[in-house]
């Protein structure tokens, strides 16, 4: 994925992670929404506007103060580029200071990266189960 940045305008391109990077940033993102407190994200009705921004903001603490996401959202952008040239490490945000400037941007787009097509395989299998799943009126019967 290629994009510029909203705030320097800079190009940068993330490429996908390793199996192995990728599926450890699936597992602290996931650890971040279980650590969620007093908010039952399985629940969450899409209208209550407070709440989802609640989910949000507690979602966006939780992968910040996570050394273990971001240890491993690091390991997937070690393969990225920033401004055609600059590999995305710790180390390159205190080189180019003005780069922490787009972290958050880059953050997300590598975490969609790199999940992506852990979702849309298990989107495929969730319907493939629930296709074998009695239908409600055969079970009435």
């Amino acid at each position: 994925m290629e994009f510029i940045t909203a705030n320097t305008q800079k190009k940068v391109v993330i490429n996908r992670a390793t199996f192995r990077d990728a599926s450890n940033l699936k597992k602290e993102v996931m650890k971040c929404l279980l650590n969620l407190k007093g908010i039952d994200i399985f629940t969450l009705n899409a209208q209550d506007k407070t709440k989802l921004l609640d989910v949000v903001i507690e979602l966006l603490i939780s992968a910040d103060t996570s050394e273990g996401l971001e240890n491993a959202l690091f390991a997937c952008l070690k393969t990225c580029l920033y401004d055609n040239f600059y590999a995305i490490t710790p180390e390159f945000f205190d080189d180019k200071p003005e780069a922490i400037e787009d972290y958050y941007e880059i953050a997300a787009k590598c975490i969609e990266v790199n999940l992506r097509p852990f979702g849309k395989s298990l989107v495929t299998e969730y319907k493939a189960r629930l296709a074998k799943l009695p239908q409600e009126n055969q079970l009435s019967e």
